[in-house]
């Protein structure tokens, strides 16, 4: 679910939208989603806000509908500077560092998957490595035995 062409590092980005966009283009590019798919990420935050702020850094898990997924995949985004986003939950603007986009081909793989991610991003050691490694190949093994396959 998670190959190095939908990993982007340290990218500067203006703000959420073009964060967003940027990384839901390369999910196309790559072939997981359906070219309808950057504009449900963009309208499915604005009503429903991905943004999760832990002890250590910000994350956003920014989904939509399995309609426009063709494949299942992860895009990651690591950010050079974070950008505000609303947090899920409270809508409290919280400032985001790295972008899990989900394109996922099964509604219910979707909570399963934030649980997964919730658990890494509890884990200290392993949120440090994504902030710091520069190799994609690297990020994808810690990622894959942390149980994201």
């Amino acid at each position: 679910m998670l190959e190095d062409k939908v990993i982007i590092l340290d990218f500067q980005a203006q703000d959420k939208e073009e964060a967003l966009t940027i990384l839901a283009n390369q999910l196309v590019v790559s072939g997981a989603v359906k070219t309808t798919y950057p504009t449900a990420i963009l309208k499915r935050e604005k009503n429903f806000p991905t943004g999760l702020s832990t002890d250590s850094v910000g994350f956003a898990i920014p989904h939509t509908d399995a309609e426009h997924v063709i494949r299942q995949q992860i895009g990651l985004l690591r950010l050079q500077q974070p950008v505000e986003f609303l947090q899920m939950g409270d809508g409290q603007a919280i400032k985001v560092k790295m972008i899990f986009m989900l394109a996922l081909t099964k509604p219910h793989e979707q909570l399963e998957m934030l649980q997964k991610l919730m658990g890494i991003f509890q884990d200290k050691k392993i949120v440090s490595m994504l902030l710091q490694e520069s190799d994609p190949q690297l990020i994808i093994s810690t990622l894959n035995s942390a149980g994201i396959v």
